[in-house]
């Protein structure tokens, strides 16, 4: 034993400088880059590690010819060093193979770069729009691949406006002296061919016309090529899903003469069926009245193959749920008459468990900060639901583009790997907006936001509103997680000026508020519920008030010191923009008492929004949405009299559009119940990975406020108790730090001589 040892010490102590060397480098004495021609030297020696001073590894080689590989502009290089005269400094000794300097070398072989793109025959087609799809364009470097797939891009485009004998041809021609290329690229555009005659045989139960018109090759159209399957497809679902189950397209060809393209479909309907009974076979995880929710048809409706597909699909899902991704479910229809029975024959096979989860995409965002958010955990059966809830609450940081899952099978039959592979947006960014009302004037909005901060997913904003009647600054700083526990913490500063309404004036005094809030939420059940606690100090200033007012609205400064508390149950799965789920809101605001101040009142409210995703067009998601909000103020203490500051001023953007607030809804000195309900219909005009960045709405807003609850009215007029509604449509942009609206609204109930209408510019949402 004791000889045993001695060998392994002598071993280590043979070994040592191997294991030090490892470590070591040379130290740069000079950088000389080779084989340029069109690259300029300084891109090459930003982009190389080697610098002159500097310890330069072995390992370091590898990844230098890497990043040169990288720049799209060279096509191979090598990188060598070579020992020079001069001796390294003192500092580095410890940490260099020689010592003396080397020249790093670095050769490097330049892809051509493209000097002219010529483009002959190109006629139909601009020659902007050809460089546009092949991908390259003149300055670029050559790259025979990618200009291989444009000009299979370009095919295609010829396709589509129906030249499909078009011929594309090109040549390459590089100078050897500069490294320059020339491209040439013939086209024979041929004629366009057009879809002369479209018979369909078999048509029984429709009109020939219709089954034609769910082609895209229609007589007289441009034929596409590629679209023929596409159009036989359509025609196959059109039946299906209109209760021929035993529908088949029996023949299908085309025929192309003279620049014409004649089609021939051959069909057979089958005969038109409903649905009937349906059970379940295999199935011991759930009952079969549990599996029934998955139904998606309904006895003795028109058979349709998508309702058939969807309720597998409905039923594979409530298996993979319970961690069953492997379940199998296969039909066996039986026709009785004019009904369809279906079996769903299920094989179940065995549960899942999720050996290991790791988040991957992400570089600015700490892993943690997204790995806290999945509910999915380690070791636990495989959840459907527990990953899409997941995926939402990535979304919900705000700054995540993109979330997707990859499922890694393991050694184990009855294990998996899950991988969160994210997309980062642009966590920071300069917002700024205006626009015009016919009171407002103009209205504008600057901001400056970060929502991953130091990649801890923490929230700071600079936030400057301003116009005629309003000038707002504001910071606010919030952090989602709070000693590793579910509970955000935000603080607040802000200074506000606004022209404020009474009775009849639009601007009848100014108020600045001043001061401060700090608020802490925590959340449960996996951001399901929330506690909402804060601590508000604001300085409030009434100035400037008009001569007729001053008996009514008191001058003067008065400090409000008060806290809020709020529960929260939030069902939606976008928080910036939901397509689905609600919000339900019970909460208090408390001023004054024994929390000092000038001012004791308290106002409770309650506010519930719902959104529905109505229909898809695409990945185009049509939304219905509808909030309710209801609430008072009472004083209560020293306080004999609600501020009129604290009172419920309606009418313009954030409650009933189509509406002002200078007396058109509620009592002329404001009310102190409310009551607002706002309908919306929305779709998106452009999306950017998976996210509505620009939206179309249409809404519909009705509501009032009242003196007293005695007072309150159900019936809609133009009478001072009576309900206000408003109509109109505006549209919606979602930036990364908040949503903005650009609304214009019509009132219905407007007392003679009032505006009917108005345009309304604000930042945030109703749902």
């Amino acid at each position: 034993m004791l000889f045993k040892n001695i060998l392994i010490f002598l071993f280590f102590l043979s070994n040592i400088n191997l294991f030090s060397e490892k470590f070591k480098g040379y130290e740069v004495g000079d950088i000389e880059v080779v084989g340029l021609k069109n690259i300029k030297e300084k891109l090459i020696l930003k982009t190389v590690r080697a610098k002159k001073g500097k310890i330069y590894y072995e390992e370091d080689k590898k990844e230098d010819i890497e990043n040169l590989i990288n720049l799209g502009s060279i096509d191979r290089a090598s990188v060598e060093t070579v020992s020079l005269d001069k001796e390294v400094s003192q500092k580095n000794y410890e940490l260099v193979l020689d010592t003396r300097t080397v020249k790093v070398i670095y050769t490097i072989y330049e892809k051509p770069y493209i000097k002219e793109i010529k483009i002959n025959g190109a006629k139909k087609i601009s020659k902007s729009s050809v460089k546009s799809e092949i991908g390259i364009d003149k300055d670029d470097f050559y790259d025979e691949m990618k200009l291989k797939e444009g000009i299979d891009k370009l095919y295609s485009k010829y396709k589509e406006k129906g030249y499909i004998n078009a011929d594309v041809k090109y040549k390459v021609e590089v100078d050897s002296q500069t490294n320059k290329a020339t491209i040439t690229i013939d086209i024979v555009e041929g004629e366009r061919v057009s879809v002369g005659n479209v018979y369909i045989e078999g048509v029984k139960s429709f009109k020939e016309k219709k089954i034609k018109k769910l082609m895209k090759n229609r007589e007289k159209k441009v034929f596409v090529k590629d679209g023929f399957e596409n159009d036989i497809k359509e025609i196959e679902n059109f039946y299906k899903n209109n209760g021929f189950l035993n529908f088949k397209i029996l023949a299908s060809t085309y025929t192309i003469k003279n620049n014409k393209v004649d089609i021939k479909i051959t069909i057979d309907e089958g005969g038109k069926y409903y649905f009937g009974d349906f059970v379940f076979s295999g199935n011991t995880l759930y009952t079969p009245q549990e599996l029934s929710e998955s139904v998606e048809f309904v006895k003795g409706k028109l058979f349709k193959e998508e309702k058939l597909n969807d309720t597998i699909k409905n039923i594979q899902e409530k298996y993979a749920d319970k961690g069953y991704l492997k379940v199998f479910v296969s039909t066996i229809t039986s026709i009785k008459g004019d009904y369809v029975d279906i079996n769903f024959v299920i094989e179940e096979n065995y549960p899942i468990f999720v050996r290991y989860i790791d988040v991957e995409g992400n570089k600015d965002t700490k892993t943690h900060v997204l790995k806290r958010e999945i509910i999915q955990k380690e070791g636990d059966v495989f959840s459907l639901s527990k990953i899409r809830r997941s995926q939402e609450k990535i979304f919900n940081l705000g700054f995540i583009d993109n979330v997707e899952l990859i499922i890694n099978p393991t050694s184990k039959y009855d294990e998996v790997d899950l991988v969160f592979d994210v997309t980062e947006g642009k966590p920071g960014m300069l917002t700024a907006g205006a626009g015009v009302s016919s009171k407002e004037g103009l209205m504008g909005m600057l901001s400056l936001s970060h929502m991953n901060l130091f990649g801890l997913a923490q929230r700071l904003s600079l936030n400057w509103n301003f116009g005629k009647r309003v000038s707002d600054y504001s910071i606010n700083w919030t952090t989602p997680w709070i000693y590793n526990k579910p509970t955000s913490l935000g603080i607040s500063l802000f200074n506000n000026r606004r022209y404020k309404s009474y009775s009849t004036t639009y601007s009848a005094y100014t108020e600045r508020r001043t001061g401060g809030r700090v608020s802490i939420a925590p959340r449960f059940e996996n951001d399901k519920y929330s506690l909402n606690f804060a601590y508000s100090y604001e300085r409030i200033k009434v100035y400037d008030v008009k001569e007729i007012y001053k008996n009514d609205i008191k001058e003067g400064t008065s400090i409000q010191s008060s806290i809020s508390m709020e529960f929260t149950r939030d069902t939606r799965d976008y928080i910036w923009n939901p397509t689905k789920g609600t919000k339900f809101s019970l909460g208090l605001n408390l001023y004054g008492g024994l929390l000092g101040g000038d001012i004791d009142i308290y106002k409770p409210y309650v506010s519930y929004s719902y959104n529905k995703k109505l229909f898809s067009i695409d990945e185009y998601p049509f939304v219905f949405s509808i909030a309710s909000r209801f609430g008072w103020v009472k004083e209560f203490g020293q306080t004999k009299e609600v501020p009129v500051y604290e009172r419920y001023f309606l009418g313009g953007a954030d409650s009933i559009r189509g509406y002002n607030s200078n007396g058109q809804i509620g009592p002329l000195n404001g009310g102190t119940v409310y009551y607002i309900t706002n309908i919306e219909f929305k779709f998106p005009l452009a999306r950017e990975k998976k996210r509505t960045i620009v939206q179309w709405a249409f809404f519909f807003d009705i509501g009032n406020s009242w003196d007293r609850f005695r007072d309150i009215n159900f019936k809609i007029g133009s009478k001072t108790e009576q309900l206000k509604t408003g109509a109109g449509f505006g549209i919606r942009f979602t930036t990364p730090a908040f949503p903005i609206r650009l609304d214009w609204g019509y009132g219905f109930n407007h007392k003679p001589g009032e505006s009917l209408s108005d345009i309304y510019f604000t930042i945030g949402n109703f749902f």
